[in-house]
C-alpha cells in the first residue's frame, strides 16, 4: 500500500459516518471514469445553481474545514 494511501484511509478512519456521507458522492466521482455530467436540467435546478453561485461569490459558503 502506497504511502499516500496509507494516509487517506488514517484520515477517514477518523472520520464519523456524518461526514463520510459528505465524502460519498466526490468519491463516487473520483473512481468513475466516465465524467457524469447533467444536462437536462430542470429550470427550477438551474435557479438553484444560479442563486447558489450568486452566494458563493458573495462569501456564503461554509468552508470545508468545518464540516
Amino acid at each position: 500500500m502506497s504511502e499516500l494511501r496509507a494516509e487517506v484511509l488514517e484520515y477517514i478512519d477518523l472520520l464519523p459516518d456524518s461526514k463520510l456521507e459528505a465524502l460519498r458522492p466526490i468519491l463516487r466521482l473520483l473512481t468513475n471514469d466516465t465524467p457524469i455530467v447533467e444536462t437536462n436540467l430542470t429550470d427550477e435546478e438551474k435557479e438553484i445553481i444560479r442563486a447558489g453561485r450568486i452566494e458563493y461569490k458573495a462569501g456564503g459558503y461554509i468552508p470545508l474545514d468545518e464540516l
